[in-house]
């Protein structure tokens, strides 16, 4: 890959430019009348744990479904004008076991004491007249990735202090844990989906593994941030993710601009290292 030759002001400037097309991207999406319909729609459906969203996930793998989709109780769907396929058989989740308990002053309140085995079901498994809108999803990239890309990458990642691994993951095409200091990118993804992923990885490595960094609170805020960088990354990679990344951020800032724009400033300059550190690591190798 030649080395890039702009000027800093020059990056800089086409920086501006692809984070601008971003957020005209996400108003665009968030101000939909698909948009608003799915929100309204996933408005009435329960919101699953992280521990039951990935034993959600592990079961519908098991049963050979490519997308989970949205879940619900058998009374939700039919309360939202759908009702449950014969034959068809649920997915088990842990759910709350609450007792109202009395305290010394009188007063009384909920407490959990223990869990119980409930079953939900997939839109898949439902019948009948009640829509199900659904989001403008993330598109996976195909193909090759830019030459050497992922080397350079990894080599970013490494001299963090993090360790890399190419796993299966039912629930996302990479994970950073703060812990382990390990990233995990997917093993079923195509090489150009790797490199995206790892990207993105990267961003929260440098960005969120601060222990000041409240990554799990704000969770939003740093999945904007973490894929704003992967996009501006790759778009420098001659790498383009728009229809992946612009519906991925959309998505993690609920539709708010102004979180994109809020990033702004940290996420362009961090891509701008990131490249100037892959450009010297491209030359020196």
């Amino acid at each position: 890959m030649p080395r890039i030759t702009y000027s800093p002001d020059e990056r800089k400037a086409r920086m501006d430019v692809a984070h601008a097309q971003m957020v005209a991207a996400v108003e665009a999406i968030s101000s939909s009348d698909d948009w608003r319909a799915f929100l309204d729609f996933a408005a009435k459906l329960h919101t699953y744990s992280a521990q039951n969203r990935m034993w959600l996930f592990q079961q519908a793998m098991m049963r050979g479904w490519d997308d989970l989709g949205h879940v619900a109780g058998f009374r939700t769907w039919l309360s939202l004008g759908r009702h449950l396929r014969k034959g068809e058989t649920g997915l088990a989740v842990l759910a709350p076991v609450r007792v109202k308990v009395s305290a010394e002053d009188g007063s009384e309140s909920w407490a959990v004491r223990g869990f119980k085995i409930e079953h939900v079901f997939a839109a898949c498994q439902t019948d009948g007249d009640g829509d199900i809108p659904e989001p403008i999803r993330p598109t996976l990239l195909t193909g090759e990735g830019p030459r050497g890309a992922w080397d350079v990458l990894a080599q970013l990642v490494e001299a963090r202090g993090f360790t890399i691994e190419r796993a299966p993951l039912f629930h996302a095409n990479g994970t950073t844990s703060m812990t382990t200091h390990q990233v995990t990118v997917v093993d079923r993804l195509d090489d150009a989906a790797a490199v995206k992923t790892l990207a993105h990885e990267l961003a929260h490595v440098v960005l969120h593994s601060d222990p000041n960094c409240d990554y799990h609170g704000n969770r939003g805020r740093c999945e904007v941030e973490a894929e704003s960088v992967a996009y501006l990354v790759c778009r420098e990679l001659g790498l383009e993710t728009d229809a992946y990344s612009f519906p991925y951020v959309a998505t993690w800032a609920s539709g708010e601009v102004k979180v994109v724009t809020a990033a702004a400033d940290r996420t362009s300059s961090e891509s701008r290292r990131r490249r100037s550190a892959m450009a010297s690591t491209m030359a020196s190798g």
